[in-house]
């Protein structure tokens, strides 16, 4: 089993990739930033859950983990300026899937701290 850093770091960037960063009604047309944000932080924290419950020991209760995504996802929101979220849907629009530098420069730092808030090793 990946140490504990190890499996936040697999659940955070299983998490940005997830889903094509969570914004899969892109396809269909262009919603404004703020619906943007509000299914990025939505979808990120869902699949951040699902891969950290996945990849995190049987000890760690799923309301610890719950708030660990909650936090990163929260935080992410608020550091991505409005550019950075229409950059992240056009990404998507092309297709790209996998998690983007900007987008993984901005949440490790982010997961680090409410990582430690949560009580998580690493």
């Amino acid at each position: 089993m990946p140490a504990p850093k190890t499996w936040m770091i697999i659940a955070l960037v299983a998490a940005c990739g997830a889903g094509g960063f969570g914004f899969a009604f892109m396809r269909k047309a262009h919603p404004d930033v703020a619906a943007i944000r509000v299914t990025l932080s939505a979808n990120f924290s869902a699949q951040c859950f699902k891969s950290a419950r996945a990849t995190a020991p049987a000890g760690v209760a799923d309301d610890t983990l719950r708030g660990f995504c909650g936090c990163t996802a929260s935080r992410l929101n608020t550091a991505l300026t409005d550019d950075d979220v229409e950059w992240l849907a056009e990404q998507e629009r092309l297709g790209v899937t996998a998690p983007p530098a900007l987008l993984m420069d901005k949440a490790r730092p982010i997961a680090a701290t409410c990582r430690a808030e949560a009580g998580l090793a690493g």
